[in-house]
């Protein structure tokens, strides 16, 4: 079915009633969610309809037009209370649903209106239908906290490693629980993680065990906060990007800035002879993979560097197709290994323990850096090194 292109929100209760959600009214939630799904015009109706067109307007993230009628007007294909929070997810099941489907908690929620005939009709029996994400009203402040945990709960992914599955992300998000809610926008966010794992390598390289530990403490917060920009800038509807770059090249940075300050460190303690050209190697090799991802990603016009088609763990030749699907596993077994999540909260207990667990974490670090390498070549390779049409 084609997306919906005109939507209307009945608007009865005035702005200052309504309490916000992770700092962003209800009804401009709707407004910045059926962007999303491909709305390109919202008509507001009700007795509080020109005070929210008022307020909205001045938004900048706002992506529709905004108009302002006595009734929701013939044609529009979405009709939904203005006390109702959608998140996309929920959003796309209702335009994607049948004409008439309609969403009910005791009061009418929304519904997809049949097209050609008059709004209200769909309302007098409609076809109920239950939505993927998150659906509710939003009218008392306890509501308004049921939303933001569906909502934050709705960010988890399901290729969260087990550290982040388990330990980072439930801190991550009670973190952006409260930045959405002072208004800091994901780039300063991000900017300022960066600064955390600068500092981190920083410590790292100090020569001592304490700071060695103290850089391997702010290695695992840069990590879990790693989190918090890319949800913030879903829940604020303020993703970019500029905002993706950011966060690749930092991530990227606090990587390689730490292993290099740890290079640097334990060659004070007096391990150089390994530290060095591990750090070394994994260095050079982890800058030029980068460069190779990067290069694909400006041609794709992408920052997100989950869209490079590495195939790690996934292709392999061998002799027999009983030799490839054994590598497959053994890849599949040692992945999550490799996932940053895992390996950054290793390195945080490395440090813990000693120098010496720090200089096998820094080994594996270049180790990983090569097999990374050598499949982010063979991807290459396999394309012929040509870059995919922008």
């Amino acid at each position: 079915m084609a997306v919906t292109l005109e939507a209307a929100i009945v608007l009865t209760d005035a702005p200052e009633s309504l309490p916000e959600v992770l700092g962003l009214a209800t009804p401009l939630r709707l407004v910045l969610a059926l962007g999303k799904v491909g709305v390109t015009r919202v008509t507001l109706v009700g007795e509080a309809a020109a005070a929210w067109q008022q307020r909205l307007l001045g938004d900048d993230r706002l992506a529709v037009t905004l108009d302002v009628a006595p009734a929701v007007p013939q044609g529009v294909g979405l009709c939904l209370d203005g006390t109702a929070l959608f998140d996309v997810k929920a959003l796309r099941g209702l335009v994607d649903g049948p004409d008439g489907a309609a969403l009910f908690d005791g009061r009418f929620l929304a519904a997809r209106c049949r097209l050609g005939v008059n709004p209200g009709d769909p309302l007098v029996h409609p076809e109920r239908v239950s939505l993927p994400g998150v659906a509710q009203r939003v009218v008392t402040a306890a509501d308004a906290r049921r939303a933001e945990d569906a909502l934050l709960e709705s960010l988890r992914k399901p290729q969260d490693g087990v550290i982040s599955r388990n330990l980072n992300r439930y801190i991550s998000l009670a973190v952006t629980r409260r930045l959405a809610r002072l208004g800091l926008r994901p780039n300063q966010v991000s900017v300022g993680i960066l600064a955390m794992g600068l500092a981190g390598a920083w410590l790292a390289s100090t020569g001592s065990h304490a700071a060695l530990a103290l850089g391997g403490l702010a290695f695992q917060a840069q990590s879990v906060l790693d989190g918090c920009d890319g949800e913030l800038s879903r829940v604020a509807f303020r993703g970019s990007r500029l905002g993706e770059w950011i966060d690749t090249v930092g991530d990227d940075v606090t990587n390689y800035s730490f292993f290099a300050g740890a290079m640097l460190g334990l060659r004070a303690m007096g391990l150089g002879a390994v530290a060095t050209p591990a750090g070394l190697v994994g260095l050079c090799a982890g800058v030029l993979c980068s460069a190779i991802e990067y290069r694909y990603l400006v041609a794709i016009g992408s920052g997100d560097l989950n869209r490079y088609p590495l195939g790690f763990g996934q292709d392999f030749d061998g002799p027999s197709d009983a030799e490839a699907r054994g590598l497959k596993r053994l890849a599949g077994l040692l992945r999550p290994a490799f996932k940053r999540d895992f390996f950054v909260f290793a390195t945080m207990l490395a440090c813990f323990a000693g120098p010496r667990a720090v200089l096998v974490m820094l080994v594996l670090f270049a180790a990983g850096a090569v097999l990374t390498l050598s499949a982010v070549l063979r991807a290459e390779w396999s394309r012929g090194f040509k870059l995919p049409p922008s």
